[in-house]
């Protein structure tokens, strides 16, 4: 891989998903046809990005995708006789909801990486933290909010090559079909169900979603008024509506735009640090070489699939994992409820959005996810800074 850091060009919300707090609708990325099977395509990303003599670094928070990337890496290394890359590890130690040591412990001793880079954040991570306000400065707010608060963890690094796992959660999943085959292999009232459900048309999909979201059954935020639920319930319906054959849906979510746009402002934002961004399970040319090799019909759940495809690497309890770390209070602390407090209201179209609703969310115990990146939206305004285009 070459060592030129690529421009940081990041990519923008609409208005409309300015006021939603998220992207919607498809991407304009097209697919990238693939050279040989998945794994092989995931092998080769990794081995052209460590190449050269800069740092190589693996963003290592010990869940599956994390462990998977820095298990391959090394294993690439090893064989081709490359340096190996040094994990990264992030804790947080005034947030227990998020300790992952004993996770990453096991990985660790597995693959024999006594050394790595261990970052302590007290508070660094928050939506409003000196890391997150420098970079809203910068270059205004992006989405996904929490990539505001990523140079707290690139300013202690050497500039090199970055790898990680992002993207894994929305491509290397079962998608609609695997709730058909737990169905079909394990029928009760719960999984015909959702079986049932997820045989449904997408056309028919949609048409549940908003008649949903208009009855109250599918809650839309409690901060949008008329317009943004609408919006919200069109938005969620289209995200819902997802293609029932497994090679299609994986294509579907690797071309998602939540999905591009998220890489893209991750990857900007490690190349404004002098960094490379190596992402590769949201890579086109994987994704498609996943879609072909699972076919029709896929190979299952995640743990089926991590078992296909990273099965020699790791132990099979991390391959077959079914636990997570909360990350949300190491974004809303103190002065994240301060600035809830003290804004003034203005700023979000008051047709769309209920200001004082959405200030109840921001106070709550566990505040909307989507809700941060709106609350670093208002911040930005009242500094002045510029948050989107006139597009909607």
């Amino acid at each position: 891989m070459s060592a030129t850091v690529p421009v940081a060009t990041y990519e923008q919300l609409t208005w409309t998903e300015t006021m939603l707090g998220m992207p919607v609708g498809p991407s304009t990325s097209h697919p990238v046809g693939p050279v040989g099977t998945a794994r092989d395509v995931l092998e080769d990303i990794v081995r052209k990005s460590l190449q050269g003599d800069r740092p190589h670094y693996v963003l290592f928070s010990g869940g599956r995708d994390s462990s998977a990337l820095l298990a391959l890496a090394v294993h690439v290394a090893r064989r081709e006789g490359l340096k190996e890359p040094q994990p990264v590890i992030v804790r947080h130690p005034d947030s227990p909801e998020s300790d992952e040591q004993n996770w990453q412990d096991l990985v660790l001793d597995h693959l024999d990486l006594p050394d790595q880079v261990v970052i302590e954040m007290h508070g660094d991570q928050g939506l409003l933290a000196d890391a997150a306000r420098g970079a809203m400065r910068r270059r205004g707010p992006v989405w996904p909010a929490a990539v505001q608060g990523h140079g707290a963890i690139y300013r202690h690094l050497e500039p090199g090559v970055i790898i990680s796992g992002e993207g894994g959660d929305m491509v290397l999943t079962g998608h609609r079909l695997n709730t058909v085959r737990i169905m079909l292999s394990r029928p009760d009232r719960r999984t015909l169900r959702n079986g049932l459900r997820a045989l449904r048309p997408a056309s028919l999909t949609r048409l549940h979603a908003k008649d949903g979201m208009a009855r109250g059954t599918l809650p839309s935020p409690r901060w949008l008024r008329e317009p943004g639920r609408l919006a919200y319930a069109e938005a969620l319906s289209a995200l819902l509506a997802t293609p029932l054959r497994w090679d299609s849906a994986t294509r579907h979510a690797g071309l998602n735009r939540s999905v591009c746009v998220g890489m893209a402002n991750f990857e900007a934002e490690v190349a404004a640090h002098g960094s490379v961004s190596v992402n590769p399970l949201a890579d086109l040319a994987f994704v498609e070489a996943l879609a072909r090799d699972g076919g029709m019909l896929g190979w299952g759940d995640r743990t089926a699939i991590f078992r296909r495809l990273f099965g020699d690497l790791l132990p099979d309890s991390v391959l077959a994992r079914g636990t997570k770390a909360a990350f949300n209070s190491t974004r809303w602390g103190e002065q994240e409820r301060q600035f809830a407090h003290e804004w003034d209201g203005h700023g979000f179209d008051e047709a769309w959005i209920d200001a004082e609703a959405l200030r109840v969310e921001w106070l709550a115990e566990r505040p909307h996810p989507i809700s941060g990146f709106l609350l670093q939206v208002a911040w930005a305004i009242s500094q002045g800074i510029p948050v989107t285009g006139d597009q909607r």
